[in-house]
């Protein structure tokens, strides 16, 4: 018995091994895809194909009886490393075109570069406008320096300056008169929302969207991305149709809605991890304990906590205090401090597990062991 044993843990080593042997020749396969692009002028990615690498992945492992989300998952991972030896070739050649149909306002900024390169992946002809680009180029892209001939020009205009900016870009683009679909990027919309409607009343194709990832993303697959609803039907379609061959998830929601639901889904878990690490009693250390004496649960959230303040301090101070639903948030989180306090110090296990139950019942399904 210990011997077959033995033998059936010899036969898991060497698929083991035929695996990793398989992955570095797939890396192998990527970077000579890379540099067979670069030679030819094509852009480095094709969400296209990420989409059909997830599927081939999900129907392949379907049989072992792995799940779709775990397939999915290691698509992604693999997704990730072929980019990963992909951006080792360096920057992109300058992109040099006849003319430009899309044009990304704020295009100096991580946000704007993986808006501009996702545009180019989907065959735009892009240029940016940045005052903090140097230069004729960047990223490869070309630079504009005149906003009216520049939005005259171009089909798309993508906003994704500050927020603080915003506002004052498109006062000067409605000045312009263009005829293209101009979108923002802009995780609050409250600063945009008179200049919006303001769009919308004047005729200009007007639309919206939040990508729910950061510009560092390698890979679009298990990724949300809302297209805001600023009542312009045709700037919908044509937004939506950008992403259409991507493995992102698209979901429309009305412009009204949006910052009032980001009070909850982006402003209260940023501003939770900021409370955690603040909070942690100095017995922990300065530098954080040791994973082997915490348990998961403090693992979980520690995380969250190195993420979220390792990000754009300007870009997390601004969801913080541009969305005006962020105060009744703050309201609710206090009145929620005080019931657990209130119910652990007077020692009530009753009133504890009424909070807990009420928690539950916010996140029904099963719950991996903390």
């Amino acid at each position: 018995m210990e011997d077959a044993l033995r033998r059936l843990r010899e036969q898991v080593r060497r698929v083991d091994t035929e695996l990793q042997r398989a992955i570095r020749r797939r890396l192998r396969l990527a970077l000579a895809i890379g540099k067979a692009k670069r030679s030819r002028g094509q852009p480095l990615r094709d969400y296209s194909i990420e989409r059909e690498v997830v599927r081939r992945w999900r129907s392949g492992l379907k049989t072992a009886g792995v799940q779709g989300d775990r397939a999915e998952d290691l698509a992604r991972w693999m997704v990730e490393e072929s980019v990963r030896v992909q951006d080792s070739l360096g920057p992109i050649p300058e992109v040099r075109t006849a003319g430009t149909d899309a044009l990304v306002i704020g295009g100096a900024g991580g946000m704007g570069t993986w808006l501009a390169s996702f545009l180019h992946a989907v065959g735009h002809r892009v240029a940016i406008l940045d005052p903090a680009a140097d230069g004729p180029s960047h990223a490869g892209f070309p630079v504009r320096t005149d906003l009216p001939d520049a939005a005259a020009e171009a089909g798309l205009v993508a906003v994704t300056t500050p927020m603080r900016v915003a506002p004052a870009v498109y006062r000067e683009l409605w000045r312009t008169g263009t005829k293209a679909v101009v979108f923002d990027v802009l995780s609050v919309k409250a600063p945009l929302i008179p200049w919006i409607r303001r769009g919308v009343r004047e005729g200009f194709q007007v639309g919206s969207i939040h990508p729910l990832f950061g510009p560092a993303v390698r890979s679009l697959t298990g990724r949300n991305l809302l297209v805001v609803d600023c009542g312009v039907p045709e700037a919908n379609r044509r937004i939506e149709g950008l992403f259409s061959k991507s493995s992102v998830k698209v979901s429309r929601i009305p412009l009204r809605y949006h910052d009032p639901w980001m009070a909850d889904a982006l402003a209260l878990p940023h501003a939770v991890s900021l409370a955690f690490g603040l909070a942690l009693g100095p017995g922990l250390g300065t530098r954080g304990p040791r994973s082997d004496r915490v348990p998961t649960s403090f693992l979980r959230q520690a995380e969250a906590a190195r993420v979220v303040s390792r990000e754009n301090p300007e870009l997390s101070f601004d969801i913080q205090s541009l969305n005006p639903h962020v105060a009744p948030m703050y309201a609710r989180l206090e009145k929620s401090l005080r019931q657990l306090r209130r119910a652990a110090e007077k020692e009530d296990p009753i009133e504890y597990r009424r909070l807990m139950r009420r928690v539950r019942a916010r996140f029904p399904g099963e719950s991996r062991s903390s």
